[in-house]
């Protein structure tokens, strides 16, 4: 029989895992999970009373103990669950059981919908030692994986199963004045979002407008956050987009939410918010390129150049043309003239690109996988 071990070191990756804990537990399989439910990335064996855990297993005399974790565990697992691979500590976690000789799958933490530069160089550092350590990948979409695999990535290695952070979801849905504007780390996109916002208050003094930053945004642009009503926690956000009415930002994995409450999904022209400058290899001379060469081992810009490749620009820019004029017909497109406070969108054909599955079974899938699949 396996026996189970799930890590999350902060609260996306406790989100992403949770419910394939609670698969394990109505089998009344054996599991280990410990996480940190803040927002703040952890390393258990430097702070671990701040986080918790959760098992069905018995600490008897015999125990094991973990350098990563910082604690004997009650038993030896057979199998690591984690996701958020490519940071620190899951890397050296997943370093240490691999060396236990556990069977690792790690569940994608991303919706990649559409390509970029970035995804191929993400990826290429995805499939660096100890992350290509990992048996199997658990996708969410046929698409997202066509999306990987056109930027170098292993389809071999991934089984597309749904997103598992989506099971056991219900929710109280109501229509009120309210806007949730997404945010984004990008420095091409940043200002134009912060901007957005900024018009959207002053336009609608009536309406409750809020902006929801991703998780590095606050970090990367602290200046740019005053006087700016801010989502800052799950619950929280989950509350509000469950009553907003309109949701503004770029097509991306945080918008299955309000695609699945069916709220009005308003999205920002790719081209308007430099979504294609992110295929302009010259905005990678300087810093990106002094970021990413020391990651990957360019040595040169002509290299970097050569490793993305002209054919993968091309390709790319083809595909992405492609989705947006397909979402264009069902989703609404910001536009100055706000026309998408009388316009609504049609979430259900969308759904598509991120799930092959709409039934709250993708962890019963994974465990499914690695039960029946003669994984050893």
């Amino acid at each position: 029989m396996n026996k189970y071990l799930i890590v999350a070191s902060d609260e996306r990756s406790y989100l992403d895992l949770k419910n394939i804990v609670l698969e394990l537990k109505k089998r009344n399989l054996p599991y280990f999970f410990l996480y940190n439910d803040s927002n703040i990335k952890l390393y258990p064996n430097i702070s671990l009373d701040s986080f918790k855990y959760d098992t069905n297993i018995e600490f008897l005399d015999k125990t094991y103990p973990s350098k990563t974790l910082g604690f004997e565990l009650p038993f030896k697992p057979t199998v690591l669950l984690i996701t958020c691979e490519n940071w620190e500590p899951e890397k050296n976690i997943l370093l240490e059981f691999k060396q236990w000789g556990c069977f690792i799958g790690c569940i994608e933490n991303a919706s990649w919908i559409h390509n970029q530069i970035k995804t191929k160089l993400e990826l290429a550092s995805r499939k660096t030692f100890p992350s290509n350590c990992i048996d199997v990948f658990f996708d969410h979409s046929q698409w997202c994986l066509e999306t990987k695999t056109q930027a170098g990535w292993w389809g071999q290695k991934s089984i597309i199963t749904g997103n598992p952070r989506y099971d056991n979801m219900s929710f109280n849905l109501k229509d009120e004045n309210i806007i949730i504007v997404y945010g984004s780390m990008e420095n091409e996109h940043h200002n134009k979002i912060i901007n957005i916002y900024q018009d959207l208050i002053k336009k609608y003094p009536e309406w409750e407008v809020y902006y929801k930053p991703h998780p590095s945004e606050k970090k990367d642009f602290p200046k740019d956050f005053k006087n700016i009503k801010t989502i800052n926690n799950h619950n929280d956000y989950l509350s509000l987009v469950s009553r907003s009415t309109h949701n503004i930002g770029i097509f991306s994995s945080i918008m299955y939410f309000p695609l699945i409450m069916d709220k009005n999904v308003v999205i920002l022209n790719h081209s308007f918010i430099g979504i294609k400058d992110e295929l302009n290899i010259e905005n990678f001379k300087g810093h990106e390129f002094n970021f990413w060469k020391n990651i990957l081992n360019f040595n040169s810009f002509k290299e970097f150049i050569e490793f993305i490749s002209e054919e993968y620009i091309i390709k790319t820019l083809s595909r992405n043309k492609k989705f947006e004029k397909d979402i264009s017909k069902d989703l609404v497109f910001y536009d100055k003239g706000h026309t998408f406070m009388d316009i609504k969108s049609k979430n259900k054909n969308l759904l598509k690109y991120y799930t092959d599955y709409s039934d709250n079974k993708a962890s019963e899938r994974i465990i499914n996988y690695i039960e029946h699949e003669n994984i050893f």
